[in-house]
């Protein structure tokens, strides 16, 4: 019997992948791949792997889930070391947890490798700070996204929580919902929004707005992107400069198997 990793690859930079990680995903047999790994990432897939495309996003769906599961475990079968590269961290809305459990009890060898979340990559990237005295002394992670790409609202009440910094994953294009909603609840039209978009990779942008202009804004932006909620948002002109946040995913480091394997 094989084994099956599911592999945290973090959210595009390649510098922000874990040591763990790159040393699986060099003795992978198969690589199952989503569609947001970058190819800076890809890059490093040695050339002797498998690589499979199995990509999830709104409109197109190369496989469904449980093909996706199913598929991991006939590989696994076949006494295969298959890895299952996801983007940020694999239980941090990644349905890795889903994956994890449809193998084990299928009798499948089974190892999560934790990633670096966009949820907390991005604001770092953007010169925000989720949490920090005198701006946010809580923090919510949230999906504005539930299955059969109904809205969640559940978390909007957390905007009226005072020093709290809300921060919303796959709600991009639920902007003006977003603030229909958040108004419902008596939210200020003045809040503090950030919309990062593309978090540490070369085609990274933040947008930093209000509640008010959250869905002209919106419109502006790329997908994958985060917003962020909260009077964190302001500590964007303090905390952004250039030539401490320089995205390298075109360094030498970033692309140097030898480099990486002896650190």
């Amino acid at each position: 019997m094989g084994k099956v990793y599911i592999v945290g690859c973090g959210p595009g930079d390649p510098e922000l992948l874990t040591l763990k990680a790159f040393r699986i995903i060099q003795n992978l047999d198969v690589a199952l791949i989503d569609h947001l790994i970058s190819e800076e990432i890809i890059q490093l897939i040695p050339k002797k792997t498998k690589i499979i495309y199995v990509g999830k996003q709104k409109g197109k769906i190369t496989l469904k889930q449980e093909e996706i599961n199913k598929l991991m475990y006939e590989l696994a079968k076949q006494e295969l070391l298959v890895g299952r590269l996801k983007s940020g961290d694999p239980y941090i809305f990644g349905r890795g947890a889903e994956e994890a459990i449809y193998l084990l009890e299928r009798g499948i060898d089974v190892e999560v490798i934790s990633g670096v979340s966009s949820a907390l990559a991005a604001p770092l990237y953007a010169g925000i700070a989720p949490t920090c005295r005198g701006y946010a002394t809580n923090l919510s992670i949230v999906s504005a996204h539930l299955r059969g790409n109904k809205f969640n609202k559940d978390w909007i009440p957390l905007l009226k929580i005072p020093n709290h910094t809300t921060i919303v994953l796959m709600g991009l294009s639920r902007a003006k919902e977003i603030k229909e909603e958040a108004l419902k609840h008596d939210i200020p039209t003045n809040m503090p929004v950030a919309i990062i978009s593309n978090a540490t990779r070369e085609n990274q942008k933040t947008f930093i707005t209000t509640l008010e202009e959250l869905p002209e804004i919106a419109k502006k932006a790329e997908k994958p992107a985060i917003l962020v909620f909260g009077n964190v948002v302001k500590l964007n002109k303090y905390l952004l400069k250039k030539k401490n946040y320089e995205l390298k995913s075109n360094s030498k480091i970033g692309l140097n198997k030898n480099y990486i394997k002896n650190v």
